[in-house]
């Protein structure tokens, strides 16, 4: 699980962390600083909306 941390501290896997720092860890880890308020999940991105780019109708010109 992504995690952003809001104060600083110390986790055994990934040493000291600060403010602001964005890290991934096990998603035990994550739900235990959560809940003592030391991370917050970080929001996941939704995937940009693929674009329909396929042609409508395709205009020819006419034969003489």
């Amino acid at each position: 699980m992504e995690i952003e941390i809001m104060e600083k501290c110390f986790i055994g896997t990934g040493g000291n962390l600060m403010p602001g720092d964005v890290i991934e860890v096990d998603d035990t880890k994550a739900e235990k600083l959560i809940a003592r308020g030391l991370a917050k999940a970080k929001a996941k991105k939704a995937a940009p909306k693929k674009t329909n780019r396929a042609v409508k109708k395709l205009e020819t010109p006419e034969d003489e």
